[in-house]
């Protein structure tokens, strides 16, 4: 019981750090040849060349998104953030704000990547056919961990970086489908929860994300 609080606390840690950047001014236009980072010019956990790859493999582009649009008040409000318009499985709203709201293709494919992971997370609530044992489990919420901290070690050099964890979960309701999705998670990982990861080289994790998209890409094929 220790462990999930603990695991909890360091999470509302990473929340509360988050929103005090949320009202920084922000890039709009995605550059292919952006201002370099300040202080040590940090190495991304992908170039550009790859980051282009993955928009490319998942279809990410300002001509690809659908454009905002008003439900009619008869709609459901869990499908508004559920919408999949290109279908390119990713959320719209949280598409236009990748796009909209980092400069570096590196940032935006990141946040696509992390994405995924979130989504399996959210899955869970109502299937567990994808993470049927504590191992499975235990690799989910590690990447989890590390995603979380890789953004973290990023915005230490790169004060412009806001992470996209809160605009994934942008409302309570899936705040809270997130935090019981990771006390499922520790139910099924069970007695191998000793295993929980704090990774030394965190954003490495972003890397073989995408080595699994092109891996599914040829597996498609």
């Amino acid at each position: 019981m220790k462990k999930v609080v603990t695991i909890s606390l360091l999470f509302y840690s990473y929340f509360s750090a988050l929103i005090v950047k949320a009202d920084e001014d922000i890039p709009r236009v995605i550059k292919l040849f952006p201002e370099k980072i300040t202080q040590h010019n940090v190495a991304l956990p992908l170039n550009q060349f790859r980051a282009l790859e993955i928009l490319a493999e998942k279809n990410v582009s300002s001509h690809q998104v659908p454009r905002p649009y008003t439900m009619p008040l008869t709609a459901n409000h869990t499908e508004v953030f559920d919408s999949d318009l290109n279908d390119n499985g990713i959320r719209d709203d949280y598409e236009r704000m990748l796009l909209k709201s980092y400069q570096r293709s590196e940032y935006v494919a990141m946040g696509i990547l992390a994405a995924e992971r979130w989504d399996k997370l959210l899955q869970l609530l109502h299937s567990q056919e994808q993470i049927k044992t504590s191992l499975q489990a235990l690799e989910l919420f590690n990447d989890n961990i590390a995603i979380n901290q890789c953004y973290y070690s990023l915005q230490k050099i790169d004060k412009s970086l806001i992470s996209p964890v809160l605009n994934y979960f942008n409302n309570e309701q899936l705040l809270d489908a997130k935090y019981q999705a990771e006390l499922l998670l520790l139910d099924i990982i069970g007695n191998n929860q000793a295993n929980l990861t704090f990774h030394q080289q965190p954003c490495k994790r972003f890397a073989d994300f995408a080595k699994n998209v092109k891996k599914w890409k040829l597996t498609a094929i």
